[in-house]
């Protein structure tokens, strides 16, 4: 597992990830290994779940406030409340450096 958390803390570091690339990328390391798993490790080190908003020039970043179970919970719900190409997208990772606000806070604007 350690081997898929570094290259996607690699990857963090480049941009966002989403939900879709998240699964696909722990498919392609190890079809045993499950996304919740590799999430919730990646919610232990520098990385933030959360949504995305479009914002003038960017894409702001809105971290999830909670314990690690709680938003791996919630990203749970997210995946199995969408369907089709939409799940992909259902939630976004960022590095904790990258985070433009946590929900609950005032807006970017």
């Amino acid at each position: 597992m350690r081997t898929i958390v570094n290259d996607l803390l690699e990857q963090l570091g480049e941009d966002m990830v989403s939900h879709g690339w998240l699964v696909q990328s722990v498919e392609q390391e190890d079809a045993q290994l499950d996304w919740k798993t590799v999430l919730a490790e990646l919610l232990s080190e520098d990385v933030e779940v959360g949504d995305t908003r479009a914002a003038p020039n960017y894409v702001e970043f809105i971290a999830w406030k909670g314990a690690i179970e709680e938003r791996v919970s919630r990203a749970i719900e997210c995946v199995n409340t969408l369907s089709g190409h939409d799940r992909e997208f259902a939630y976004w990772l960022a590095l904790r450096k990258n985070v433009d606000r946590y929900e609950g806070e005032g807006s970017a604007d």
